[in-house]
């Protein structure tokens, strides 16, 4: 038996489709930034609501294998806001300069600027509460997009 991914998981439970849209009116598609990323098929104007995320909140220290296998925002103090199913959010690539941004409830996207149609949408990952160790992990394509 072969183990079970996020990936796999979306093809068993969303019957073939490779995410939850979780933010309306984008798609994925080959980022220049990193792999696949999530680009907008409309415009959006600066503080337009994205979206709201949802998902499990969860130790990270108790539950370090969701760093690597599942979806996941950070939230304050060490823990997640976990998704079993890949979503829209996951596929929005890192950027130093980015166009999109989470709010202080750390459960809202909003752009922090006007996007234009076909943009890619990203967020700097750094001004997020990441667990400790995260963002140095011997995986630099974090550092891609600055």
């Amino acid at each position: 038996m072969s183990k079970a991914t996020i990936d796999t998981c979306a093809v068993i439970f969303l019957n073939g489709e490779a995410l939850i849209e979780t933010i309306s009116d984008t798609y994925v598609a080959t980022s220049g930034l990193q792999g696949q990323g999530l680009f907008t098929r409309r415009a959006w104007e600066k503080d337009e609501l994205l979206c709201v995320l949802d998902g499990q909140v969860v130790e990270a220290s108790r539950y370090p294998v969701l760093l690597t296998e599942m979806e996941w925002n950070a939230l304050p103090a060490e823990m997640l806001l976990v998704r079993p199913l890949r979503t829209s959010y996951g596929f929005i690539n890192h950027n130093f300069n980015p166009n999109l941004e989470i709010g202080m409830d750390y459960r809202t996207i909003r752009a922090i600027r006007a996007i234009a149609a076909g943009e890619e949408l990203t967020l700097d990952y750094a001004a997020q509460p990441v667990p400790d160790g995260y963002l140095q992990r011997d995986d630099t394509t974090f550092m891609q997009g600055d």
